[in-house]
């Protein structure tokens, strides 16, 4: 073999074992960077909470080039509302946890974190990898400072709602009436923040020329309330329904305020009483009642101002009239129909 061949052969031997070496020293071959040490630390934001109003716990990461949580432990399991069930992660190696206290804390927290941690290799290169590892970390201790709501000012009826936006409204039905009929008021809580199941609306300036029948909860939702009140008129000077009102504690003025539902003008079309001061009410659930209709062939249905033969005809229904029952008395019941609300034997 020639001397000339035998250079150009080793230099391409040396070549080929530099692009090895370069390859194995980025990829491969055991030979990878070092596992950086996973530190990190946890916060709660703000740092001084309020009971009732949402805050987050805030888990910071540095180390590998991405960190997983997997498990957490040392977070109170009491007197704590969690509103997420995972944590929701952001950049730079960061999680937060939805949660929102439901009675003062002062403790330090032990937190305990695991997960994976991944590094990568060859970033900016066309030989890029990655590889991973389990991880556990014992947390800097966490001081939590989550303040009562103030004692000063607290009206008498606040039952625990916190919030920024409390919003209430009333709706009567009917709204012309005789004296003695039966009319429904719902009262609708709408609210951005927290409000126990024990809040409850205050009724108040309610004339005694009203027969009232006690609110009862109809419907509940994430944000939202409802809630129905039967109130009779005796006389055409119960003009006026109630002012319904909920206490709930502001976080941003750091006052008590008040959501209301100022009062509704009924309108008499009367002042022949109709018979209803003896019924005994029974409301049904607008949300859940079943929808109905009048039977196909069956003779029309009668729809009165109240529940009585004497009360005056407000409908009468043709059959496969779609109705929908709002309250019952003896034997009596109230419907809804696309025509009239009236009572039906």
């Amino acid at each position: 073999m020639s001397a000339n061949r035998l250079v150009l052969l080793a230099a391409c031997a040396l070549v080929a074992g530099a692009a090895r070496a370069q390859f194995h020293s980025l990829f491969g071959g055991g030979r990878r960077e070092p596992m950086p040490e996973v530190s990190g630390s946890v916060r709660l934001e703000p740092a001084e909470a309020v009971v009732g109003t949402p805050c987050h716990f805030v888990f910071s990461f540095t180390g590998g080039s991405q960190v997983s949580v997997q498990r957490v432990a040392g977070l109170p399991d009491c007197g704590v509302e969690y509103l997420a069930d995972q944590f929701e992660p952001y950049a730079d190696n960061t999680y937060r946890l939805p949660v929102r206290f439901l009675e003062p804390n002062t403790n330090t927290l032990e937190v305990a974190v695991s997960g994976m941690q991944t590094v990568e290799q060859g970033r900016g290169t066309a030989f890029r990898s990655s590889y991973s590892t389990s991880f556990q970390k014992r947390l800097p201790p966490l001081r939590l400072n989550v303040r009562p709501l103030p004692e000063q000012g607290r009206p008498a009826a606040f039952a625990g709602a916190v919030g920024t936006k409390f919003t209430m409204t009333q709706k009567l039905v009917p709204d012309h009436v005789r004296p003695g009929d039966l009319v429904t008021a719902t009262y609708e809580l709408v609210y951005d923040g927290y409000c126990p199941s024990n809040a409850w609306p205050v009724v108040e300036r309610l004339s005694k020329e009203f027969k009232a029948y006690e609110p009862k909860e109809v419907a509940r939702g994430p944000n939202a309330f409802k809630w129905t009140q039967i109130l009779v008129p005796r006389t055409t000077a119960a003009t006026n329904s109630p002012l319904v009102s909920l206490c709930y504690y502001n976080p941003h003025t750091r006052r008590y305020e008040y959501a209301r539902a100022w009062p509704k003008k009924l309108t008499f079309v009367s002042d022949r009483a109709a018979s209803t001061e003896n019924t005994s009410v029974v409301v049904a659930a607008p949300e859940t009642a079943p929808a109905a209709a009048v039977p196909a062939g069956n003779a029309p249905v009668v729809l009165r101002f109240a529940p009585s033969d004497a009360s005056p005809v407000v409908a009468t229904l043709p059959p496969g009239t779609p109705v929908k029952e709002l309250a019952k008395a003896n034997g009596w019941r109230r419907l809804e129909t696309p025509r009239a609300i009236g009572w039906s034997r």
